[in-house]
């Protein structure tokens, strides 16, 4: 996996030097077709999909990745991103604040926060990336953006940054369903495969995201509690290390996973579903298919 990971950068070292267009890259599937014309697409429920290497932004599967739609509690990922960047930056992860009250009253699923809380930037990471909370997205972006409206300012320019499509529209930070809020099954593969691999709090954006349960310290005065993941395919896929659920009546079963097959210095694959009746199977079939490619592309370049 190691010489397949350094041959994929290679390529894509060349494709850049010798000016290839972004179009004629997206033909890379079409172009190895026979490499792997023994792989049986998988069958899934959702209504759009897409794997990506995270290194190297490579395509392993695809359907309907690029249609506009609803992302729930995806939108979580950029949310956590932006909260350790700004924690990094100046030093404040760990530094204990007091929520803002308003913040903490919102609908849906939370880490628990109340009125006056105690409560540290690291904490609000885990409390988005595990349970879900909606309070604590709301928490972090008074904390890093100043309001939910700045935040979301912020939010939209980050994707821009990072290159994510026009097609991409942040309305809020916790994915609750409101008009314009809205993806593509690509665009959150990038932002994840960016949040994962290049961001600068990219290390501890893992370790928080591959937590099956975390003990932290919130409330007034703080004490100690139990935060639960709600990504069952951490327990379910071997070499699963995260990375994030949601639902909304309008969005459905969204899902965000990434995985390794071995251990070490092996390439990172994120899966993407949005609006799936059976996302973890789906993940786990989508998974598969891509790693067998990977598996295929290795024995007949290696």
């Amino acid at each position: 996996m190691r010489k397949l990971t350094f041959i994929f950068a290679t390529v894509f070292a060349l494709l850049a030097f010798t000016g290839i267009t972004s179009a004629n890259q997206n033909n890379w599937e079409n172009d190895t077709r026979m490499v792997f014309a023994t792989l049986e697409r998988p069958q899934i429920s959702a209504a759009s999909a897409i794997v990506m290497d995270a290194r190297t932004g490579k395509v392993l599967f695809s359907h309907n990745a690029d249609e506009v739609r609803a992302i729930a509690s995806l939108t979580k990922v950029m949310t956590t991103l932006l909260t350790l960047e700004a924690g990094i930056t100046d030093e404040s992860l760990d530094v204990p604040f007091r929520v803002d009250n308003n913040a903490v009253h919102v609908e849906g699923t939370t880490m628990g926060l109340r009125e006056n809380d105690i409560v540290t930037r690291r904490a609000l990471c885990y409390g988005m990336m595990l349970p879900s909370g909606n309070d604590a997205s709301n928490v972090a972006a008074v904390s890093v953006g100043g309001g939910i409206a700045e935040f979301v300012t912020l939010m939209n320019t980050r994707a821009k940054e990072i290159g994510m499509s026009g097609a991409t529209h942040f309305a809020n930070p916790h994915g609750l369903d409101q008009a314009g809020h809205q993806s593509t099954a690509r665009d959150m593969a990038i932002l994840t495969a960016y949040a994962m691999e290049r961001s600068e709090g990219a290390e501890l954006f893992r370790e928080i995201c591959a937590s099956k349960s975390v003990r932290l310290e919130f409330g007034n005065p703080p004490y100690g509690r139990w935060l639960r993941n709600n990504n069952r395919l951490l327990t379910m896929y071997s070499g699963c290390i995260g990375v994030k659920t949601g639902f909304t009546d309008a969005a459905r079963r969204c899902l965000i996973s990434a995985a390794q097959r071995d251990a070490g210095d092996t390439a990172t694959l994120i899966a993407v579903t949005l609006n799936a009746p059976d996302d973890w199977n789906d993940h786990s079939r989508m998974l598969d298919y891509a790693f067998a490619k990977l598996e295929l592309l290795y024995d007949n370049w290696a």
